[in-house]
């Protein structure tokens, strides 16, 4: 009786507790490596969430039946799913890195109350689960999540970064006879024959400013509806000409305030923060050599990069800048990715 009763009760206590430590370890993975930018704060900021989940320290995750705090979990860094897992002391080492996956294990230890009446089952188990939260590489971009930008690629031979300076400000649009106060951008000349303010690219949005300011503000393109409907490195993308005047600026201002973080001057002050929600983190197509003039320029996207927006925006005309992070990820924040000619997403692997 005792063993029957056992079976139902602490089994079935046992399912339980797996089903909600699996819980808090696949939430904490997902939420963990949105944190990943291939930085030093990246990885401790990571290390920070797989400790006490998304809800934060105000409000943790908890165990049996809502009764207990997690407490035992243990987060290892890898660059590909299935490469080796450094350990945490491993991984914040460097200033920078290119981990991008983390596995969270969580470990709890259930009393059993009625199977140690049996001789032989012991008094308490371990239970454990673990998850694995990544960044997926992927070749296109398709349903919307970029701006209708392309910055020039310094050294289009570097897959990675595209010769641009994490933390460095450069020319997300040229000012009138591709004149710039951005600091990346002093002293560069951009590839071919660029027409004067170039920066702007039709990722589907077409030439109207109204368009243009909704894919600011709002991203949506490209999608399934518009052409292109993708976007992917090799393509080759219209430029939108033109200034496009004040409306141009009010719409990366108006974008800059939809982030709960509206006032940190750098990306790292803002990752120190922990309070922005990803909206001045924009994503980009990176362009190669411009061909043609006016309402024909067009150029090669090379790949993909995310910019840090700044605080606010404003003028009529001249240069756009802001402050490129690292290679192209969709989830509102820097990757840690290798490869710049693809683009990331977070994922739950396993």
């Amino acid at each position: 009786m005792f063993g029957m009763v056992g079976l139902a009760f602490d089994l079935g206590l046992m399912f339980i507790i797996k089903n909600e430590l699996q819980t808090f370890a696949d939430a904490s993975a997902m939420a963990a490596v949105r944190q990943m930018d291939g930085t030093q704060t990246g990885i401790q900021n990571a290390h920070a969430m797989a400790a006490i989940g998304p809800l934060g320290s105000t409000l943790p995750n908890r165990w049996y039946f809502d009764g207990r705090s997690v407490a035992d979990v243990t987060d290892t860094y890898a660059t590909t799913f299935n490469g080796t897992y450094d350990s945490y002391a491993t991984a914040s080492a460097s200033a920078s890195n290119n981990y991008r996956f983390i596995k969270v294990t969580v470990n709890a230890t259930s009393s059993l109350y009625f199977l140690p009446a049996i001789s032989g089952p012991p008094t308490s188990q371990l239970i454990q689960a673990n998850a694995t939260g990544g960044q997926l590489a992927g070749s296109t971009v398709s349903n919307g999540g970029l701006l209708p930008f392309a910055p020039d690629a310094h050294n289009p031979a570097d897959t990675q970064n595209f010769g641009l300076t994490l933390g460095q400000q450069y020319t997300l649009k040229w000012g009138n006879g591709n004149t710039t106060t951005c600091v990346g951008d002093a002293g560069f000349t951009p590839p071919g024959s660029p027409p004067s303010e170039h920066g702007f690219v039709d990722i589907g949005e077409g030439n109207s400013n109204s368009n243009v300011r909704t894919g600011i503000e709002y991203g949506g393109y490209p999608n399934s509806n518009s052409s292109p409907s993708s976007v992917f490195a090799g393509e080759t993308l219209g430029g939108v000409p033109g200034n496009r005047g004040t409306s141009i600026f009010d719409a990366l201002a108006n974008r800059a305030a939809q982030d709960s973080n509206d006032t940190s001057i750098t990306y790292a002050d803002y990752l120190a923060s922990g309070t922005g929600n990803g909206r001045r983190i924009v994503t980009v197509a990176i362009a190669g050599t411009w061909t043609g003039n006016g309402n024909n320029a067009q150029t090669t996207v090379l790949g993909f990069g995310n910019f840090f927006l700044n605080i606010t925006y404003s003028g009529t005309s001249g240069p756009i800048c802001a402050a490129y992070i690292g290679p192209g990820n969709l989830n509102g924040n820097g990757s840690g990715g290798s490869d710049g000619t693809e683009i990331y997403s977070v994922m739950l692997f396993q």
